[in-house]
C-alpha cells in the first residue's frame, strides 16, 4: 500500500511537470516563432549577450541613438553568465533558460516543503499551485526577464538554509542578488525576515546577519556608484523620481508621510481612469493564491514589503497589476508560506484539504487574469487553448522567415520590434519605433511603418536612399542603394 501511494504521488508530480512544462513552450516558444516577441525586452537582451560573447557591453543603440552602457539601465550579470548559450539555442536561449528556471524553481519548492512534512502528497500540491499561479504564468508571456530567474533561487535558498548547507545558500543569495539591481534590496528584507526563523541558531543567525549587510552594501555600491559612472540612475529609479531626487531622499518622503505612503499603495495616482482597480485586483489575486495564509507566517509578510512598495509606488500603472512580470517575485513567498502553514497542522486531511483548496482558488484565479482582467494583458499571448494564441494577424509568419534568410549574417539591420528578436545576432540592430532616423544596410517593415513619425518627423525620411528587394505587399524588406 505504501509503495502504492509512493508510485502515485511520483506520477502525479511527473505529470504535473510535464503539464507545466509544455503550457510554458506553449505560451512563451511558439510566441517567439510567432514573432510576438520584442525588441524591448528579449531582443534587447539577446543582442546584450551577441555583444558578450564578442567581448562588448552592449550601447543600446537598438532603442537608443545616443550611446549607453545597458549595465547603466540595468545591472543585469546573468546575460554576461548565460551569453555563451547563444550560440546552441540562439535566438530562443533567454527563453528556454527562463521556462528551465522556472520549472527548477518549482522543485525547490517541492523539496522545500518536503522538509517540513511527513505528508507525501503536501509538497506535490505546492509545486503545482506554483507552477500554475498567475504570477508565474504572465511573464512566460512577455518575453524574457532576469527577474523571473532570479525569483526562482528563493525556494533553494530557503532549502540549503534549513539543510544547514550555508555554502550553497551564501552561493545562492548572491547569484540572486547579481540578477538586478534591485534583487539585493529584497534579499535584505529576506534576510531579516528569516532572523526569526533562525533565532535559536546561532550560526544561521549569523549567516543571515552578513547576508543582510551584503544585500545593503551591494545595492548602495550597485545603485548609487556604479550605475550612475556608467551613464545614469537606470530606468528603475525613473519609476520613482516623483517620490524623490535620489533613493535616501524618496526613503525619507515616505517615512515622514506614512498615511500618505498606505494611501498610494491602494489609489489611482495615475491620473488616468483606465488604472482604476487595477491595484485592488492584483491583492484580491494574490490573497486568492496565497497571501490570506502568509498572514499565518507573519515574518514572512516582511519579504513582501519592498515587492509591494516596488510595485506600487512605480508611476506607471502598468507595474501595478497583475500581468506581464510584475508579480513574480511574490510566488515563492505566498506559496511557501501557505504550505509552511498547512504543514504544522496536526492532521494530514486537514493539510491535503486546505492544499487543494488554495491549488483551485489559485488555478481560477490564473484563469480570470487571463479572462476578463482589469490589468492590460495581451490575451492572444496568453489563451493557448485558443485558436488566436497560434495566429499572428499581421502578417505572414512563414513569408518573414523567408525574408530574415534574405539578410546577411553581417549586415547591419532596422527592424520593427517583433522581427528585431530574430535579428539580435548581429553586430548592429536597431528598433524602428525607437529610433529618430534609418541609417542601417537593411530595412525590414511592414507597411504602415513607411508613414511612422517620432516626435513629428518621419523616421524613414531618407526612403529614397533604400530599394525594396523583397515585399508580399504587407511585409517590405529594403537594401540601402549602392553609392
Amino acid at each position: 500500500m505504501t509503495t502504492l501511494t509512493h508510485r502515485r504521488k511520483n506520477i502525479t508530480l511527473a505529470t504535473v511537470f510535464t503539464v507545466a512544462g509544455v503550457l510554458y513552450c506553449l505560451i512563451s516558444l511558439v510566441n517567439h516563432y510567432l514573432f510576438k516577441t520584442y525588441a524591448l525586452d528579449l531582443g534587447l537582451y539577446t543582442h546584450a549577450m551577441y555583444d558578450y560573447t564578442h567581448f562588448r557591453i552592449d550601447d543600446c543603440g537598438m532603442f537608443k541613438m545616443q550611446p549607453q552602457s545597458i549595465l547603466s539601465d540595468h545591472f543585469d550579470l546573468y546575460l554576461v553568465l548565460l551569453s555563451p548559450l547563444i550560440f546552441v539555442f540562439g535566438s530562443y536561449t533567454l527563453l528556454i533558460v527562463q521556462i528551465v528556471a522556472v520549472l527548477l524553481g518549482g522543485w525547490g519548492v517541492y523539496k522545500l516543503i518536503g522538509l517540513y512534512t511527513e505528508n507525501a502528497w503536501l509538497p506535490v500540491l505546492a509545486s503545482a499551485t506554483f507552477f500554475f499561479s498567475f504570477g508565474i504564468i504572465h511573464p512566460l508571456a512577455f518575453d524574457y526577464h532576469s527577474n523571473v530567474v532570479s525569483a526562482m533561487m528563493l525556494p533553494w535558498l530557503l532549502y540549503y538554509l534549513k539543510k544547514r548547507q550555508f555554502k550553497w545558500a551564501s552561493f545562492l543569495f548572491v547569484l540572486i542578488a547579481i540578477g538586478k539591481e534591485n534583487m539585493s534590496l529584497w534579499l535584505l528584507f529576506v534576510a531579516v525576515a528569516l532572523m526569526w526563523d533562525y533565532r535559536k541558531d546561532k550560526q544561521a543567525l549569523w549567516h543571515l546577519v552578513a547576508y543582510a549587510v551584503f544585500a545593503v552594501v551591494y545595492f548602495f555600491v550597485i545603485n548609487m556608484i556604479v550605475m550612475p559612472k556608467l551613464g545614469g540612475n537606470g530606468s528603475g529609479f525613473a519609476r520613482y523620481a516623483h517620490l524623490g531626487s535620489n533613493y535616501a531622499e524618496i526613503f525619507r518622503n515616505l517615512v515622514s508621510h506614512p498615511w500618505q505612503t498606505v494611501e498610494i499603495l491602494f489609489s489611482n495616482t495615475s491620473g488616468f481612469e483606465r488604472n482604476n482597480g487595477i491595484k485592488a485586483e492584483f491583492y484580491i489575486c494574490a490573497l486568492a493564491t496565497g497571501m490570506v495564509f502568509t498572514v499565518l507566517k507573519p515574518n514572512y509578510l516582511i519579504m513582501l514589503i519592498p515587492l509591494i512598495a516596488q510595485k506600487m509606488l512605480a508611476a506607471d500603472g502598468t507595474f501595478w497589476g497583475i500581468s506581464y512580470q510584475y508579480s513574480v517575485e511574490f510566488m515563492p513567498i505566498l506559496v511557501v508560506s501557505a504550505f509552511l502553514v498547512f504543514s504544522r497542522i496536526e492532521k494530514q486531511l486537514w493539510q491535503l484539504v486546505l492544499a487543494v483548496v488554495l491549488l483551485l482558488s489559485t488555478v481560477l484565479t490564473t484563469f480570470y487574469t487571463i479572462g476578463v482582467p482589469k490589468s492590460e494583458v495581451k490575451l492572444d499571448q496568453l489563451c493557448v487553448y485558443q485558436k488566436r494564441h497560434y495566429e499572428q494577424k499581421n502578417f505572414d509568419v512563414h513569408y518573414a522567415y523567408e525574408v530574415i534568410e534574405m539578410i546577411p549574417e553581417g549586415a547591419s539591420v532596422t527592424a520593427i520590434t517583433p522581427f528585431v528578436p530574430h535579428l539580435a545576432m548581429r553586430d548592429t540592430i536597431r528598433s524602428f519605433g525607437y529610433i529618430r532616423r534609418v541609417d542601417t544596410e537593411y530595412v525590414l517593415m511592414t507597411k504602415p511603418y513607411f508613414e511612422y513619425e517620432r516626435d513629428g518627423v518621419l523616421v524613414l525620411n531618407n526612403r529614397d536612399e533604400y530599394e525594396t528587394v523583397a515585399t508580399d505587399g504587407t511585409i517590405y524588406l529594403l537594401k540601402r542603394k549602392a553609392p
